[in-house]
């Protein structure tokens, strides 16, 4: 299992949009088996904060995923409105609900 947590910061008043085209991206992996979660959610303290969540079978399978020529052009539009590049943190989870 592989998976991470993004935080992404968008320029002011830019998250709606920013959200908008990682909802859309993420409709690349709808029918990848290999992508188990993928979960876009707004900070509820910060109005320019999103966080992405994805779970995959493996990081072979996220790496080969993010290569889909499809995704560039969301990539394009979305790096502009953002701050910085996204953060991101590999994470193990170890247990839960729905694991």
């Amino acid at each position: 299992m592989y998976a991470l947590i993004n935080r992404l910061t968008a320029k002011p008043g830019q998250r709606d949009r920013v959200v908008e085209m990682l909802l859309e991206s993420g409709k690349l992996f709808d029918d990848n088996p290999a992508c188990e979660l993928s979960m876009v959610a707004e900070s509820v303290e910060d109005p320019d904060v999103i966080w992405v969540i994805d779970r995959w079978t493996s990081r072979e399978d996220h790496e080969k995923a993010l290569q889909q020529p499809e995704l560039r052009p969301f990539v394009e539009k979305t790096v502009p409105l953002l701050v910085a590049m996204p953060e991101q943190t590999e994470i193990k989870p170890v247990g839960g609900k729905g694991l």
